[in-house]
């Protein structure tokens, strides 16, 4: 390419690609440099919008729903008594989630990007499910008092949780990555068709693509099992619900998998999916107390909650079934009451609107083999995010949260092209 036309702009979007795809491999390994990278590139960002005189107010519906959850979200932070904490963590988190979403939305415009970006989303995936093998057979699992209740599952001495460093959250990440891979090999699978142009998609590429998903579906599938999340589990089971309606009905069998492992398996994860059913460890009866102690939040805090990332600092007022300021906890374990009470219900409905709008757009999306996976593959994201939120809420994890507006701005992306605005 010759840069010696309008070089500076060529160059600093060259850069911001680059750099994407190394806050794509970064953030699920190591957050910190993916910190390091994404602030970095939101700079060069903003000098290139400046050069080229394109700083303007958002455009596109997908853009406001997603600037209208940061700026109230922001005002949320403002008027809480905790405000400058909720103010840094709002800009750690959610600001960085909206300048993640336009990042990816932007300069991630072409099919041979989302293709790269892909590859590093899937490929790093990968890396993260080694690390987590490699864990969960070699070194001790310190952690395991912390994420199971021994008098409930004795014999359960092991989760994976690799470097998202939570069984959890790792089992969210995967749930994430998975809803592409699937959606990906399914499209294939029911056979690619033409893209907006009439051109005959390129069947041997995407046959090799569509084949290397198989085993990572396959890697990916039996880490998330492995994370013993039941949460997780159910979320997976709602995405395949999903498929099976939307897509491929003969995915309806593959439900029947959950009896005959709790007829004919004895052991641990048999038992993991057995306590679904029973809920009789404190796990459960803690979600519920919690739960209910954070509604009284909501209730005194409708309209603008009590700030971002402030629920461990109010939480102790309200809490009734553990007595004690020394005891946190950090969130709700539930993404609506969360929201709720750190945001109050115009955040929880933004955040809504959100999901629901990409949903919408991504209907009319038609095309290539990417359009058509993200056709699918975004409706399976919010499945799983909207269920898993039942019962957690691994959107406070800065890593998770990330890899979600990644998604999003990818969907995003799609809209803009396919819209050509």
């Amino acid at each position: 390419m010759n840069h010696s036309l309008f070089p500076t702009e060529t160059k600093l979007r060259f850069y911001v690609e680059r750099l994407i795809y190394g806050i794509v491999i970064a953030m699920p390994l190591q957050p910190l440099v993916g910190d390091v990278l994404l602030w970095i590139t939101l700079a060069i960002a903003f000098v290139d919008l400046v050069r080229r005189g394109n700083l303007t107010l958002p455009t596109g519906y997908l853009s406001w729903t997603v600037a209208i959850f940061v700026a109230w979200t922001g005002l949320s932070a403002l008027l809480s008594d905790h405000w400058q904490w909720s103010l840094g963590s709002w800009v750690y988190q959610i600001v960085a989630g909206g300048g993640m979403y336009y990042l990816v939305r932007t300069y991630i415009s072409k099919p041979k990007q989302w293709r790269y970006f892909l590859q590093c989303l899937v490929g790093t995936a990968l890396l993260v499910c080694c690390i987590g093998i490699y864990e969960y057979i070699f070194l001790p699992n310190i952690h395991i008092k912390e994420w199971v209740d021994a008098t409930q599952f004795p014999k359960l001495m092991r989760r994976m949780a690799s470097t998202l460093q939570n069984p959890n959250l790792l089992g969210a990440y995967l749930l994430m990555i998975l809803s592409v891979v699937i959606s990906y090999i399914l499209v294939y699978v029911k056979g690619p068709k033409e893209d907006g142009e009439n051109e005959l998609i390129s069947k041997g590429r995407h046959k090799q693509d569509a084949l290397m998903m198989i085993p990572i579906g396959i890697v990916l599938f039996l880490t998330l099992v492995l994370t013993y999340s039941r949460g997780i589990w159910i979320s997976f089971a709602a995405m395949i619900l999903y498929w099976a309606i939307f897509v491929e009905r003969k995915l309806f069998w593959s439900i029947l998998l959950i009896p005959l492992v709790l007829y004919c398996y004895e052991g641990e994860i048999a038992s993991r999916l057995w306590s679904i059913f029973q809920g009789t460890d404190t796990s459960a009866d803690l979600r519920w107390a919690l739960w209910d102690s954070t509604s009284y939040i909501v209730r005194e805090h409708p309209l603008f909650g009590i700030g971002w990332n402030t629920f461990f600092l109010v939480y102790p007022d309200y809490n009734y079934y553990i007595q004690g300021p020394q005891v946190l906890m950090y969130h709700a374990h539930n993404l609506y009451l969360n929201v709720l009470a750190e945001a109050g219900i115009p955040g929880l409905i933004s955040f809504l609107a959100v999901l629901v709008c990409h949903v919408y757009a991504s209907i009319s999306l038609k095309g290539d083999i990417f359009r058509q996976a993200a056709q699918i593959g975004v409706g399976a994201l919010v499945v799983g995010v909207l269920v898993s939120g039942l019962s957690d809420f691994e959107l406070y994890s800065h890593q998770v949260t990330m890899i979600f507006w990644q998604l999003m701005g990818l969907i995003g992306a799609f809209m803009k092209v396919h819209l050509n605005r």
